[in-house]
């Protein structure tokens, strides 16, 4: 048993889209719903799933397949070499402002004190990198509200 927004996290997808894969009327239905969690006990509870249901599902949409990673010796660049982002993003293919709108984000590389960026640390975000169609690197994404709910869901199913 799991709930969408921690399954969503192991296969590196958000919350958000999997939500929306829920119109989907093949995908598998809720088995049961946490307590809820409002302040006053109001509000409805966070649905969990069967998660073997859950992956059986994903495995046959073929079109949310993650994109393909990107091999580094494709890309024909040492990995320690000291880039823009603009110039990664024309090695790997893509627009300038498709790789800069990351660099906001909490796991993206720093750059160095010169503004440049290591080639191998880019790399390894981009083919790590959470998102819509992504997978997200070993052991997933997991927000404190998703730990949260992993414990609500291990205290209901031993109790």
């Amino acid at each position: 048993m799991t709930t969408l927004r921690l399954w969503a996290a192991r296969h590196g997808r958000s919350h958000d889209r999997v939500r929306h894969w829920r119109a989907d009327p093949e995908f598998p239905g809720h088995v049961g719903e946490l307590p809820p969690r409002g302040r006053h006990g109001g509000g409805i509870g966070e649905q969990y799933f069967d998660e073997a249901a859950l992956d059986a599902w994903l495995a046959n949409q073929q079109d949310l397949t993650p994109p393909e990673r990107i091999d580094p010796s494709a890309v024909r660049i040492d990995s320690d070499e000291r880039i823009t982002l603009g110039r990664f993003a024309g090695l790997i293919g893509k627009a300038r402002g498709t790789v800069t709108q990351h660099r906001d984000r909490p796991d993206f590389p720093d750059s160095g004190t010169d503004g440049l960026y290591r080639a191998g640390d880019l790399l390894n975000y981009w083919n790590t990198r959470p998102g819509r169609r992504s997978k997200a690197g070993k052991g997933g994404l997991r927000s404190p509200r998703s730990s949260k709910s992993a414990a609500r869901l291990s205290a209901l199913l031993r109790g």
